[in-house]
């Protein structure tokens, strides 16, 4: 699918997919998979200080069979990718008859997972925060917080316990695990 989409015509202007930004072929990939196939585009990064989430990509170029390459590899790590949380967001499903002290205590224990999760695939490079706010908010939402809520605690959380450029400590990990179970969240 992927060389149908890039090779395929654009229809609001006259050149082909090939020559479309990674943005446009992720749209393109949206169509025709659903919303999860255009993360990939935001995570693309060659420098392996980045922090990005998708890295190893075939070698670059401008002929139509190396971006089929490139944009396949990326498609096929980002749905890997999210296939890993999927995985490690089941491992910490509160059981539907929980209440909410059960809840936050789920979340508590999901925190340390998930932040591993993100320091190993992005390095703690120059990305990796935004990384792990957007698993966490999305971890949060898995577990019924409202995606508004579950946005702003991941980004409070982020934004004060861990730091740019620096894998976070154990002290780091439980002050966030901490505050994600606080009662009221």
């Amino acid at each position: 699918m992927v060389r149908e989409v890039v090779s395929a015509p654009d229809p609001e202007a006259d050149r082909a997919r090939g020559l479309w930004s990674a943005e446009s072929v992720a749209r393109g990939l949206a169509e025709h998979y659903g919303v999860w196939g255009s993360g990939w585009a935001w995570e693309i990064d060659e420098s392996p200080d980045s922090g990005a989430v998708i890295r190893e990509l075939p070698a670059g170029g401008d002929g139509l069979e190396q971006r089929v390459q490139r944009y396949a590899s990326a498609l096929l790590q980002w749905r890997a990718w999210l296939e890993e949380l999927a995985a490690a967001f089941a491992q910490f499903t509160p059981r539907p008859e929980a209440d909410e002290k059960e809840v936050q205590a789920v979340r508590e224990r999901a925190v340390a997972p998930l932040v591993t999760l993100v320091v190993e695939r992005t390095g703690a490079g120059e990305t990796w925060r935004a990384v792990c706010a957007r698993v966490l908010a999305w971890y949060l939402e898995s577990t019924g917080m409202t995606p508004d809520a579950a946005e702003d605690l991941a980004d409070d959380v982020v934004d004060s316990e861990f730091e740019s450029w620096v894998a976070p400590d154990e002290e780091a990990v439980d002050r966030a695990r901490e505050a994600i179970g606080e009662p009221g969240t």
